[in-house]
């Protein structure tokens, strides 16, 4: 898949490819509308940044990246600017006026540590927006341990002192059952698999591609705006504040919703 994946890249437009690889564009979305909102000179913290994809959304901003640097053998953590754990960031508290942290917590054992550790350097009145799966298979393996609903994330939150704004489905059933298909290709059509069956198989496999595939997930994906209820999700994009107690001072973060 990863090969097939590297040639649609190539060859198809960036329009039609967000429509198939539908979780990556869902949260890259999410952290591009996350970019436009925060002001030029603010400090953004990318907490598990992993390869640091999304810096280049805050180019206008003072960025720094961390993670810990494991999980994806096949991932380059060399451009982090700062290699950490997440349980004990290397930072004074209130630092920060944004925190974006996109599936992160269901790699971690004690989500509420991080949670809190991410508030302790956020600003009061600084915005968390965070991304966490609900429907996806185990990855990163042994690194995985959590899928969160909409309540749990909420409870969490809440929890260690964030209030939150907005919890919204990152697509619905349809959306779910697009990437299942795109999946689907994947078991039917193992890259490893050698000799003559991989030959005799080589036609199918190309009808394979296009279906389940290029053109499948599109397809499918819109059917989406009919389910209104959007309760079986690939996962959810979170906006929160960190909690203002009386008589701290707020940070100035635009209060637009994404």
């Amino acid at each position: 898949m990863d090969r097939l994946r590297r040639i649609l890249q190539r060859v198809l437009p960036r329009w039609w490819w967000d429509r198939i690889d539908l979780e990556t564009a869902s949260i890259r979305h999410f952290v591009s509308a996350a970019g436009l909102r925060v002001k030029s000179g603010e400090r953004v913290l990318d907490a598990g940044a992993g390869q640091s994809r999304y810096r280049s959304f805050f180019d206008h901003a003072i960025y720094t990246s961390v993670d810990f640097g494991t999980g994806e053998k096949t991932w380059d953590y060399s451009g982090l600017d700062v290699l950490a754990r997440l349980e004990r960031l290397p930072f004074p508290g209130d630092v920060f006026d944004h925190v974006i942290c996109t599936q992160v917590l269901e790699h971690v054992p004690e989500p509420d540590v991080i949670l809190r550790e991410l508030g302790r350097v956020l600003k009061p009145g600084g915005y968390l927006l965070l991304t966490a799966p609900l429907g996806f298979g185990e990855h990163q393996i042994p690194y995985d341990y959590f899928r969160y609903t909409r309540y749990g994330l909420r409870y969490l939150l809440e929890k260690v002192g964030f209030d939150v704004h907005r919890i919204e489905p990152r697509g619905g059933y349809f959306r779910y059952m697009a990437v299942m298909l795109m999946w689907s290709y994947i078991y039917l059509f193992p890259e490893n698999r050698r000799g003559w069956i991989k030959a005799v198989l080589f036609p199918v496999q190309i009808l394979g591609a296009i279906v389940m595939v290029v053109a499948g997930p599109p397809l499918i994906q819109s059917l989406d705006r009919l389910d209104t209820e959007k309760r079986i999700t690939l996962g959810f994009a979170v906006e929160c504040t960190k909690r203002v107690v009386s008589g701290e001072p707020v940070s100035e973060v635009d209060g637009d919703a994404f």
